[in-house]
């Protein structure tokens, strides 16, 4: 019974389930394939958002950076892969020329880093450059490519005598031969080995030696100077030690003063009065030895001796004054009056069309110039087989020497005399600023040397190349007619491409720049910059320059740290290998004077007075030397008698010298090695062997070079129709002044040679540039102004933009400059 009750209520309760309405379905189905159209959407939506972010903040960016402008005709940088006929030595190459000479047995020589100075070891390698003859009959396709070779200087200190030597080791690169080589113009062979440059290894030894040598000094040098030699703490209480040169007082020595100096910056201002000469002839350093001392101008031969009798009290002694404020006198820190000058940057370099010059490898074009560069180790910077509109123009110009004599009461200035090439000009050349030394916008390019070192090293950006605008026009000229009714103008703006460098010798700058302008014309240019190198001042030296700076006590008789600038003579050496369309030139002079006679063109007897003059022809080379004359101005000229312009006119280029300065230091024997300081221009016959003026043993020994250019002059070639040398020498006498602290200034210290052209052509070749302009009257002409007004003038641009620049050459941040050299392992 109960069984059926309760299946009655279940049958209840289903009815009454399905006797309830039905859910009602959802309001929107959606369709598997309309969702996934649905998420499609959704995501090419917020691509297409995210992409509109990406253009706004591009347009951002576009709209707050300059624009830049194309790179212009372009740069391929060097190719060390495969070097050209001038290029230098690549890296590449000097390793496999050091392997090859380190695994000769017969040479026996001692790597580098494990060298000392009486072992064998390679000092110096530099490409051999090919024969002149050799390259000319490459270029006209009558002989074959000449091979790439080494030039290796080795030190030999383990020879008896100890002796340099030099090797030709090629071809590159593949290697077969290394020979021993002795230049013809070499006076002295073997080459001594006290004429030697000063290498890294002997400058360890001396160092280690001087730390030794003033151990008694201790005390003197705390006393008087507030410094220490060992155990110091850089730019804050160090003395330094500089070494100077000539190296003795006669052929044969080896004897060096070491000047003491304030290790602070630009401490070339900051001479302390002590120096002391060492004797390093010896290859052994356990047998070199102390030959004088100077302190406070007192003289003394033994450390011994002025370390007891200044411990005595019996010597004059310098007390310190100088002070950190005193101390930036010598700084590039900025000071001054400072209410003339805001920070605002100066006028930058723009080239709106990219750069109008190309470079490929080192072989440059511009407006019809074409030429080589290369960097020397010893000479530095050199262009060579220059044409002009495909002329040939000159085979090589090149800096041979600078040298820098001085004169002074101690014995260190009244010695002082230079020879840059000995200090190696090309390995002195060190990264340039972009911005300062170059423009920002120029092309850089590095070398590599071979020299005081184990592996080749990376000088980084140490040559520039750039199109500079003078700020002058080239030409120009504004004509009027009666009545001062303007009739046309024509003008081109002075446009130049600049080769650069700079040196840095000892305390001096000397920026050398090959500058090529429109007209044919070569500019060779020194600026003068760096530091004066300052002597103590004992009052002596007044007659020898100006006080510079003086301790902050002002006592002038109590000088302590004073510093003079001394007179010396900054001259210049050049090398230019004419070739006036072939090597087959002569060397006239014109000759100016005055001839007074009676007019043809008026009755009675006026007379007038005027210039001529009278052309000149040079047969040998003693006739070809140029002394220093004032009372005979001259034209030079040296021209291709074969080669005509179109007016029947000989084909030349006339030599201009800038910077004579006449050398009267003729008979001082410090000056021998200089013997072409005597002439202001000299022209010889060439010769493969007279390669050069000068060589790196000149500093070693000057007294006795073993170079000799005077020795070029003695065989008296005739120099009539044959492959001609113009041999150059330009200078500046330097009395430093208050103006040279803490540096001298470019302005006025700059030494110029013209090399231009002189009926070479049959108009000046710069009207060929087009970016020139002719402005004529015309009648309601429109003019190309942008207002479209009309004018009485046209303006002609001959089709290139005249407007404002759109854009901007991108330039090479000064913060890309590093300053040090890396070694290429």
């Amino acid at each position: 019974m109960q069984k059926e009750i309760d299946e009655g209520i279940m049958e209840e309760k289903v009815s009454v389930l399905a006797e309830r309405p039905r859910r009602r379905p959802s309001a929107v189905v959606v369709s598997r394939r309309a969702w996934l159209a649905v998420r499609i959407v959704a995501v090419v939506a917020s691509v297409l958002l995210l992409l509109l972010a990406v253009a706004l903040t591009a347009l951002v960016v576009i709209k707050t950076t300059p624009p830049y402008c194309s790179d212009g005709l372009g740069n391929s940088g060097r190719d060390l892969a495969n070097p050209g006929l001038f290029n230098d030595l690549t890296p590449s190459e000097m390793v496999k020329v050091r392997d090859y000479l380190l695994s000769q047995p017969r040479l026996g020589l001692t790597p580098y880093d494990q060298a000392s100075v009486n072992s064998s070891y390679i000092y110096m390698m530099t490409l051999m450059v090919p024969l002149k003859t050799s390259v000319l009959m490459y270029q006209v396709g009558q002989d074959r490519k000449p091979q790439r070779a080494a030039k290796v200087i080795i030190y030999r200190g383990d020879s008896f005598p100890p002796k340099v030597e030099e090797y030709l080791v090629g071809p590159l690169p593949n290697i077969k031969y290394h020979r021993m080589v002795t230049s013809p113009v070499y006076r002295r062979v073997p080459i001594p080995f006290s004429s030697r440059p000063v290498d890294a290894i002997e400058r360890a030894e001396i160092k280690a030696y001087l730390s030794i040598a003033t151990e008694p000094l201790h005390n003197l040098f705390r006393e008087s100077y507030g410094l220490k030699y060992n155990n110091c703490t850089p730019s804050i209480d160090c003395l330094i030690f500089e070494d100077f040169a000539p190296r003795g007082t006669e052929s044969g020595e080896r004897l060096t003063w070491f000047w003491a100096y304030r290790d602070t910056e630009g401490y070339y201002l900051h001479p302390l009065g002590f120096a002391i000469q060492i004797d390093h002839l010896s290859v052994d350093p356990s047998e070199w030895m102390v030959t004088r001392v100077v302190y406070n101008g007192q003289l003394f031969y033994e450390v011994e001796d002025l370390a007891e009798r200044y411990a005595d009290g019996t010597i004059r002694k310098i007390k310190p004054v100088m002070d950190n404020v005193d101390a930036q006198f010598s700084t590039y820190k900025r000071r001054g009056h400072h209410t003339f000058d805001t920070p605002l940057r100066g006028p930058r370099l723009i080239e709106p069309d990219g750069h109008r010059y190309s470079i490929n490898d080192q072989y440059v074009t511009y407006f019809g110039w074409s030429f080589n560069f290369h960097m020397r180790t010893d000479m530095g910077l050199q262009i060579v087989d220059v044409y002009f509109q495909s002329e040939k123009v000159a085979y090589e110009i090149s800096l041979q020497d600078i040298t820098a004599f001085y004169s002074g009461y101690s014995p260190e200035t009244s010695w002082l005399g230079l020879y840059g090439v000995s200090w190696l000009l090309g390995a002195s050349s060190y990264e340039l600023v972009p911005g300062v030394d170059c423009s920002a916008t120029a092309s850089f390019f590095n070398a590599y040397h071979f020299v005081n070192t184990d592996t080749p090293v990376l000088y980084k950006n140490s040559i520039c190349i750039f199109e500079q605008n003078s700020g002058l026009p080239l030409r120009r000229h504004h004509a009027n007619k009666r009545g001062g009714k303007f009739d046309s103008y024509g003008g081109l703006v002075s446009t130049s491409l600049v080769v650069r460098t700079a040196i840095s010798l000892w305390s001096c700058d000397y920026i050398v720049d090959y500058i090529f302008h429109l007209d044919g014309t070569i500019e060779l240019k020194i600026a003068l910059t760096g530091y004066v190198q300052a002597s103590y001042d004992l009052g002596t030296n007044r007659p020898y320059g100006n006080r510079l700076h003086e301790s902050a006590n002002g006592n002038l008789h109590q000088l302590h740290e004073s510093a003079n600038g001394n007179l010396h003579q900054h001259l210049f050496h050049w090398k230019i290998d004419l070739d006036i369309e072939s090597p087959i030139n002569r060397y006239q002079t014109l000759d100016f004077k005055t001839e007074t006679k009676i007019s043809f063109w008026y009755e009675g007897s006026i007379n007038k007075t005027q210039l001529k003059f009278d052309s000149s022809i040079k047969h040998d080379e003693k006739s070809a030397k140029v002394p220093f004359n004032f009372d005979r101005p001259q034209h030079h000229i040296i021209y291709n008698n074969r080669a005509y312009n179109r007016y029947g006119t000989y084909r030349a280029y006339r030599i201009i010298n800038e910077a004579k300065s006449k050398f009267l230091l003729e008979n001082a024997t410090v000056t021998r090695a200089a013997s072409w300081a005597r002439y202001q221009m000299a022209v010889t016959k060439y010769k493969d062997t007279e390669d050069s003026s000068s060589s790196i043993y000149a500093q070693g020994d000057p007294y006795d070079p073993v170079v000799d250019f005077s020795r070029f002059l003695e065989d008296n070639d005739t120099i009539v129709d044959t492959d001609l040398i113009v041999w150059v020498t330009s200078g500046v006498y330097h009395v430093p002044h208050a103006e040279d602290v803490p540096s001298t200034s470019t302005a006025a210290n700059q030494c110029r040679i013209f090399l231009t052209p002189y009926n070479f052509l049959n108009h000046c070749p710069s009207m060929a540039v087009s970016d020139a302009l002719r402005v004529k009257r015309g009648d309601g002409v429109e003019n190309d102004s942008k207002e479209g007004s009309k004018s009485n003038l046209v303006f002609e641009t001959f089709g290139t933009e005249s407007g404002e620049p759109k854009c901007y050459q991108k330039e090479t941040s000064i913060k890309t400059f590093k300053g040090d050299i890396e070694k290429v392992l």
